[in-house]
């Protein structure tokens, strides 16, 4: 289904709970003490209501994230079966990987597509600072069980200024995994711990490699992701002599690449979310509405994504303070009642682990 605005939307992100067993300062700063504890979960049922919808308005891709999906108690199965719906394409999963060691054979063996690996130091003390954690050792475990799993992986690093690009990339290298470089975007702490990814990125391997080479991707199957990556994937690839993976940038702020968004997201408390960069929020299923069977449900999900789509706006306004978003509640019958938030409050107010980001 395109928006408004002309976009494809076929790729759907799924946070299926909220809690996580890390408690890194810029997703969860306000629980640097304590385990963020789970306040929403969706069930396996909810979910595949959710995915057979989607599927009935053209979204294909599904990525599974929290929080961190690996505390879902049920995350194999329900990989499993998301796969059995006609009309999905690829389904993947972005951890921590602190629990993928024990879930990485399940995974396989459910039909996972690609899995993403969190990662921002491979030296484990200052994994200990970031993480609050000293989980570093069960990370490379889990990569390690991945990929002799025979799973497709990448490694996403959240750019700070203190992130050691080299060693990343080397490690990466090493792994033989593609690696991605995230640009901060100015939600919760980001708005203080920001950088510019390509002159840290480009600049620091540059010294190193050398000249690097800026990959087409264009109408060229994306590695790890199972889809073609002119359709759906934000990262800006290099390769460099010498390495024998992909860097990518993905740069919310500085490679602005609204233009070509073609997602939307749910929360795990069952909310639809167009955009990251809006307040704009919609019920999936109000808890209002009673249902004589699924046919009913499945019309009430479909109604609202088909809403979530033509309300995403044209592009996110993380740095423009004048604007005002708008906090939409859709209802059975798609009446909307809007509260006017300035830019400013509503993402300094708002934590990643909160928004499956």
């Amino acid at each position: 289904m395109r928006d408004r605005f002309g976009r494809e939307i076929d790729y759907m992100r799924i946070s299926v709970i909220d809690s996580c067993n890390l408690n890194c300062y810029y997703c969860n700063p306000q629980d640097n003490n304590k385990n963020c504890q789970a306040i929403n979960t969706l069930s396996v049922k909810k979910v595949l209501c959710i995915v057979r919808a989607a599927t009935m308005i053209g979204i294909t891709h599904f990525r599974l994230t929290g929080g961190e999906p690996l505390l879902h108690p049920q995350i194999d199965e329900m990989v499993s079966q998301i796969k059995k719906i006609p009309g999905v394409r690829s389904v993947s999963l972005t951890t921590n990987a602190v629990l993928l060691a024990q879930h990485a054979k399940q995974l396989k063996e459910a039909g996972i597509d690609s899995i993403n690996v969190s990662l921002d130091t491979i030296d484990a003390s200052e994994y200990e600072h970031i993480t609050k954690k000293p989980l570093f050792h069960k990370v490379e475990h889990g990569i390690d069980a991945a990929i002799e799993c025979g799973i497709r992986v990448k490694i996403n690093v959240v750019l700070t200024p203190q992130t050691d690009v080299v060693a990343l990339t080397r490690y990466a290298s090493k792994k033989g995994t593609d690696i991605r470089f995230i640009e901060m975007m100015p939600v919760g702490e980001g708005h203080t711990n920001g950088v510019e990814p390509y002159e840290k990125v480009i600049g620091a391997l540059l010294e190193v490699y050398g000249t690097p080479c800026h990959i087409d991707t264009e109408n060229r199957e994306e590695i790890n992701s199972g889809y073609n990556n002119s359709d759906n994937g934000p990262a800006e690839y290099y390769s460099f002599h010498g390495l024998n993976i992909r860097v990518g940038l993905i740069q919310a702020i500085h490679g602005k690449f609204c233009d070509t968004c073609n997602r939307i997201r749910v929360t795990a408390d069952g909310r639809l979310m167009p955009c990251l960069g809006s307040s704009v929020t919609m019920d999936l299923v109000p808890d209002s509405c009673e249902f004589t069977d699924d046919l009913e449900k499945d019309f009430v999900i479909v109604q609202a994504l088909k809403a979530a789509i033509k309300a995403k706006p044209g592009c996110h306004n993380f740095n423009d303070n004048a604007v005002t978003y708008t906090k939409t509640t859709e209802t059975k019958t798609v009446e909307t009642k809007a509260t006017e938030l300035k830019a400013a409050e509503v993402n300094a107010a708002r934590n990643m682990s909160r928004i499956g980001g």
